[in-house]
């Protein structure tokens, strides 16, 4: 995994240096105290990671990242905690307090290595196995990665940027479009019944004035989702 580390503090870049010397899957390329400099590294080389400092004096991290056209997995390094709700919404794999130990960077990179290889194991599939199929999605919850078995999931709830997906426990709430899921669900299983609802078909307990009941919850279905879904009732109705 090819890295390099941004920050104005040459010590806090020898400390990431150090460190990086004994993880053998990170090369880190090399390093920068003006983030401006690393603008050629980022557009001519396939850069994996980059270790950010937020508070420099020519631009904050979060603006610097906002310039770039192609993000390369972020971890920030930053001796402010505040920063942190920021960097959850800007999809960083990781939000490091300095001065931060050896056993918690580690930590932090192993986050970022499982994530690379996620994404590689994603793209494989979507371009040389159309139907291949899962049981369960890899969800991104704040810094953590959490897996759901599909026959756990009753729904999901879009919200612009984000899903709630609805199981038997706590909802969980992820940053991604509903599109975005559906795409990578069964539809076998699972139907886009509103704008913003995806069901599980076998969760439904009943039908009503078009509204589904799962459990306690109602869901619409949409105007243009009836006939979709209604033709899938009917091949069912007995």
């Amino acid at each position: 995994m090819n890295c390099i580390a941004i920050d104005d503090e040459p010590l806090a870049l020898d400390v990431i240096s150090e460190f990086c010397k004994g993880i053998n899957f990170l090369h880190l390329k090399e390093t920068f105290t003006n983030p401006f400099d690393a603008v050629e590294i980022l557009n001519s080389q396939n850069i994996d990671l980059v270790f950010l400092d937020i508070h420099m004096p020519q631009i904050t991290g979060i603006d610097f990242l906002r310039t770039l056209c192609h993000q390369p997995m972020i971890i920030f390094t930053t001796a402010y905690k505040e920063y942190a709700p920021l960097g959850f919404e800007i999809d960083a794999v990781d939000y490091l307090v300095k001065p931060f130990a050896l056993e918690r960077f580690v930590k932090s990179v192993n986050k970022a290595d499982m994530f690379m290889k996620l994404n590689i194991l994603q793209n494989s599939i979507s371009k040389n196995n159309i139907g291949v199929s899962s049981d369960f999605l890899m969800i991104k919850i704040e810094y953590n990665t959490k897996r759901v078995d599909l026959d756990d999931i009753l729904f999901i709830e879009g919200m612009k940027d984000y899903i709630k997906l609805y199981t038997g426990s706590k909802p969980l709430l992820t940053k991604t479009t509903l599109k975005n899921i559906y795409d990578k669900l069964p539809k076998d299983q699972f139907l886009r019944v509103h704008k913003s609802y995806i069901v599980s078909l076998s969760k439904i307990d009943t039908i009503e004035n078009n509204r589904i009941r799962i459990g306690e919850h109602r869901i619409p279905v949409g105007e243009l989702f009836k006939t979709p879904f209604y033709s899938i009732v009917n091949r069912n109705l007995v």
